[in-house]
């Protein structure tokens, strides 16, 4: 279901709107790193406008699921992230002239676009912010002990006898054990 406001449908005064996104996009764009747990975001909108400027504030919500970086065991995050975006009138943006390589205004502010006159689209920034709030390093908790790098047991649930102390040892020991011969 696609997420756009009727510009003629809001004013001055703002007005709230509720929608759900459907999470089909997660299996391309999250790269098998997060799965939806659910097969939609609830997306709340309180927009007005003036003369031609939207202005919209947007909280999207959901629940996604992955493995902890740690340990690998399975996590459920709750995504629960509010972004605000304004919209300006066809033509409005191409105040400065100057554009970079990609053809985008050098001092565009990533807040701003720009609306077609009729219709202001919302789901590709709701699919955006919603990405964004997902955290880079997934953890089941913040005190993860992970796996041994040893034998592999979950040291979350279980105590090994492995010795770590060659482990600690800097990842670049042998290479300082390397000599380069120059001819």
């Amino acid at each position: 279901m696609a997420i756009s406001l009727a510009i003629a449908s809001l004013n001055a005064t703002p007005q709230t709107r509720e929608a759900s996104l459907t999470t089909a996009w997660c299996a391309e764009r999250l790269a098998g790193v997060y799965e939806a747990a659910s097969p939609t975001l609830a997306i709340a909108i309180v927009a007005s406008r003036h003369a031609e400027v939207v202005e919209a504030h947007v909280r999207v919500q959901g629940k996604f699921r992955c493995a902890c970086s740690r340990c690998a065991e399975p996590v459920e995050l709750t995504v629960d992230t509010e972004f605000d975006h304004h919209f300006v009138g066809p033509g409005q943006l191409d105040a400065s002239g100057e554009l970079d390589v990609d053809g985008m205004a050098l001092d565009a502010d990533p807040d701003v676009s720009e609306h077609d006159g009729a219709r202001i689209e919302l789901e590709e920034l709701c699919i955006e912010h919603a990405i964004l709030a997902l955290p880079d390093v997934p953890l089941c908790d913040e005190d993860c002990k992970g796996l041994c790098p040893r034998c592999g047991i979950n040291r979350n649930q279980e105590t090994c006898s492995c010795d770590l102390s060659e482990e600690r040892s800097s990842p670049w020991a042998k290479l300082a054990q390397l000599r380069v011969v120059k001819d």
